[in-house]
């Protein structure tokens, strides 16, 4: 039996510090100042949830009493503390892993932007996966001619499990950076794998216990690449996951160098200044 949206437990853990405009201290779109800038990113996923069932934990690094009174207006459970990067990634992986195993958990940084249709299409893709994640491949090479085999182990392909990415990055369009993927679709989607991601992505909270190490060594130093390198597979999935992310995006990150494609961010800022 397919799993409803209602069948499909969401935890969203929204990590959020207002006290500091940018990690990386890159311009933000728009002429944004943090705490408005999270606080459209927070509706746009609030909005996003509806219809979903869910729950949004919001782990506070040095809030402001506005951005606190702000956030509690919404329903949430607000996690204080002064944490820094580092420590409010492992504190968020502290909360995941008390999850029950079958919720899908959201890790999302405060500085993403979602479109409305979002979790509608990452729930369609949950539903699907059991049919689109490749289970047996085969690599072959042209010789002379012919296509010959050169591996096929079962072992090495049974079905790993998935990450979602919500966010299609500009750099993966670059010549620079462009790499052969698996490309899927499911009824209204479709999704690229991915090798790399930030600390924004969804898993299943029984994967958030099974990797629980890697993913408190990646939270030192909020190091992502350890985290992408370790967790996500390219064609060999023996111990790892397949990350995937929309095409076209489904959320954005709110950087000027970093904005998503194809999709008119400015429009859905504006209608959310509406109504935060």
């Amino acid at each position: 039996m397919n799993a409803t949206a209602v069948d499909i437990k969401f935890t969203i853990i929204f990590r959020s510090c207002d006290a500091v405009p940018a990690v990386n201290n890159m311009p933000r779109p728009f002429d944004l100042d943090k705490k408005t800038l999270i606080k459209i990113c927070f509706k746009s996923l609030y909005n996003a949830l509806q219809g979903v069932n869910y729950k949004i934990i919001v782990v506070g690094d040095a809030l402001s009493m506005e951005m606190k009174d702000f956030f509690l207006q919404y329903g949430v459970t607000l996690v204080e503390g002064v944490y820094g990067n580092e420590k409010s990634i492992l504190e968020s992986i502290k909360i995941a892993e008390k999850m029950e195993d079958d919720q899908w958990i959201y890790f999302c940084e405060d500085d993403y932007l979602h479109q409305q249709n979002s979790f509608d299409k990452i729930i369609n893709l949950i539903k699907a996966k059991d049919s689109i994640v490749p289970g047996r491949i085969q690599f072959k090479q042209l010789v002379r001619k012919r296509t010959i085999t050169l591996l096929s182990l079962k072992r090495y392909f049974s079905k790993p499990n998935l990450v979602i990415h919500p966010c299609d990055y500009p750099d993966r369009y670059s010549m620079k950076y462009l790499s052969k993927s698996f490309i899927f679709h499911t009824k209204d989607a479709h999704w690229r794998q991915i090798t790399d991601t930030t600390f924004t992505f969804l898993m299943e909270a029984t994967e958030v216990k099974k990797y629980k190490k890697i993913l408190i060594k990646s939270s030192i130093s909020a190091n992502d690449r350890y985290l992408s390198k370790k967790l996500y597979g390219k064609s060999f999935f023996f111990k790892k996951l397949l990350c995937v992310s929309p095409i076209p995006s489904l959320s954005t990150h709110m950087h000027t160098d970093t904005m998503s494609p194809v999709i008119e961010w400015k429009l859905l800022v504006d209608e959310l200044r509406g109504e935060i």
